[in-house]
């Protein structure tokens, strides 16, 4: 994906910084549509790069001063930034990446506390001798560290790191643990143990002379309201919609050529129902043909006057299944679980012109019963602190663990993914309820570590926006108290102010209209799950994820996990591996996603062991 890598060589260290980033930056090309360019400060022995999606990867780079920076992301507020820097704005460029400069020089991290926007930079000042590293307050551009005795590495990308063969690949146990137990990272961790993710929020200053970081976090963390009347409830749900309203604008300017990842759901849905009027905006659906998302979200479109675009998923995709799987890894470097089905897909944003694509990534801490694994219930909402982390743990890891023998792993994947959850929610502040404590945890865990990641498949094809990532959103969301964001409620009100017409049109996870009664949205499940079940035409799952890997990937399954490569890892016990894939290939038991996160471990590996010759097998 398009992002940003810098190098600091030692005087004796060889090759050259220069030979070293060039290296670095050909890692991160992956298109031919992908520029790059750099910026060497050869007496320091100092390198920064940038890979953009643009024709002008030059505007990713600007200097000031003894300063440079290298810039990767996007501020929403550009105008507004500039008239509030003043004078020193004066004679800038129109990039973002001037204008972060010029913002950090003159007012520091008030400016970066205020900004909108999701980006990662580096700044080299060549006076003081520092790099420094900054991240968006949700951390939504990956950004990994790693030194070696001889160089220290910034990167997007871990394969770009590991350019350099004296960065260790010992295992991080207890990252092995968290993958393996929630299917994605937590805090800083990677696989690896010299490789570890940069903080959301921060603003790191690394010292030539020293040889040593300071690591601070410059957002702090907003307050719970009270809530004790009718008019407190109206005046918070003013807030948020007046705050979403507001950041959909700011990522839907006139003139962009913009797109919308749009199902029959609920968070798309209210995107399109706050876009702007006059804005060059295309949607695009993917499913099955003749499904509830497909119906939706023509519907929607229709009601919203715009172009509308039907991807069909059908029996095609399985034919490509390992190709797309291993493109899927080589752009996340194993570091992200998924089927990979989105990646038949990306190229139809190119195919469309679409520049900038919306996704409703967020929306679900509006109505958290809906939340992948971290969906709440009755019991977390009632739990004590020590519950709440034994439920979270329970939930967050089931999906994975459950059925799991403990053999499979020479490592304690529970004990470690546990002190993982337990770290995670001492990192958030004290609050009137613990469940309260859930939001931030998945805001700064699964967003964070996750969507981040999925989002940088997308963004190797279109500058991906998140109008639900948003300082002002998630100030007002966090305000709320937790029985007001489970269900529809919010999104139902916002719709109801802003777009009542599209409160008529089914949401397809529920098959009822929004808004509707929980007797309605049962009984309209049970209808779907009973057409399912009958294979009704539109009601069945567009992926079979279990079944494909028993029967048409079986020999890709079998071709990974159970050969020499794989065993050698040392992480997972063969004997053990081949009985958890013989039960789920004899139907003894469903270690579905167990099996993809071992599968996309072993592609990953065999990818960062040679990145480059992986890079020509895929493409």
């Amino acid at each position: 994906m398009p992002g940003l890598c810098a190098i600091i060589a030692r005087p004796d260290a060889r090759p050259e910084p220069s030979v070293v980033l060039r290296t670095m930056l050909r890692r991160m090309r992956h298109y031919p549509w992908h520029a790059a360019t750099e910026q060497l400060d050869e007496v320091s022995r100092v390198g920064l790069g940038v890979v953009s999606l643009e024709s002008d990867p030059e505007s990713r780079l600007a200097a000031r001063g003894s300063c440079v920076v290298a810039f990767d992301g996007e501020l929403y507020d550009a105008d507004r930034e500039r008239d509030r820097i003043g004078a020193s704005a004066v004679g800038i460029g129109p990039e973002d990446a001037a204008l972060f400069l010029a913002g950090w020089q003159t007012q520091g991290e008030a400016f970066l506390q205020r900004l909108h926007g999701l980006f990662s930079a580096v700044i080299w000042d060549a006076d003081c001798r520092t790099l420094t590293i900054v991240t968006d307050r949700f951390g939504m551009r990956p950004l990994y560290v790693a030194e070696t005795p001889a160089r220290l590495f910034v990167a997007s990308e871990i394969k770009t790191i590991l350019v350099d063969a004296d960065v260790r690949r010992t295992w991080s146990e207890e990252g092995v643990a968290q993958f393996m137990a929630f299917g994605h990272f937590f805090g800083d961790r990677t696989l690896f143990d010299d490789i570890r993710a940069v903080p959301a929020g921060t603003c790191a200053t690394y010292s030539l002379d020293a040889r040593r970081f300071e690591w601070r976090q410059y957002i702090g963390r907003p307050s719970r309201s009270n809530v004790s009347s009718p008019d407190d409830t109206i005046a918070l749900v003013t807030a948020l919609d007046d705050a979403l309203t507001a950041a959909v604008s700011r990522r839907a300017q006139p003139g962009e050529h913009l797109g919308l990842s749009l199902s029959g759901g609920l968070d798309a849905r209210t995107l399109l129902g706050l876009m702007p009027a006059g804005r060059d905006v295309k949607t695009v659906s993917i499913g099955i043909q003749g499904s509830i998302d497909h119906r939706g979200a023509a519907e929607l479109a229709r009601l919203a006057g715009v172009p509308h675009h039907e991807y069909y998923l059908d029996a095609s995709f399985l034919s490509g299944f390992e190709r797309h799987l291993r493109e899927m890894v080589r752009l996340t470097d194993g570091h992200y679980l998924d089927q990979g089905i989105v990646m038949t897909t990306l190229p139809m944003y190119r195919e469309l012109g679409i520049d900038y694509l919306l996704r409703g990534h967020g929306g679900e801490l509006l109505h958290m019963r809906k939340a992948y694994a971290f969906s709440l219930d009755g019991r977390a909402l009632r739990a004590t602190d020590a519950e709440l982390e034994a439920w979270l743990f329970e939930h967050v890891s089931g999906y994975m663990l459950s059925g799991v023998p403990d053999d499979l792993f020479t490592v304690d994947v529970r004990g470690l993914a546990r002190q993982s959850m337990r770290q995670a929610l001492e990192r958030t502040t004290a609050s009137d309820a613990p469940v309260d404590r859930v939001w931030p945890v998945f805001l700064n865990e699964r967003l964070h570590r996750e969507t981040a990641l999925s989002m940088h498949k997308f963004g190797c094809f279109a500058t991906v926006r998140m109008p639900f990532i948003d300082n002002d959103v998630i100030d007002a969301l966090l305000a709320l108290p937790a029985g007001m964001k489970l269900g529809d409620e919010l999104q139902a009100r916002i719709l109801r102010h802003r777009r009542p017409d599209f409160i008529r049109v089914v949401n397809s996870n529920t098959g009822a209209a929004v808004g509707a009664s929980p007797f309605v949205n049962y009984v309209s499940r049970l209808r779907m799950r009973i057409a399912a079940k009958l294979g009704v035409k539109g009601y069945q799952p567009y992926e079979r994820l279990g079944l494909w890997l028993r029967q048409e990937l079986r020999p890709f399954v079998e071709s990974v996990l159970l050969g020499e490569r794989f065993s050698a890892h040392g992480l997972f016990r063969p004997d053990a591996v081949r009985r958890v894939v013989g039960q789920h290939m004899n139907q003894e038991a469903n270690h579905t996603f167990l099996i993809m996160s071992l599968l996309i471990f072993g592609l990953g590996q065999e990818m960062l062991a040679d990145p480059e010759a992986f890079v020509g097998e895929t493409s």
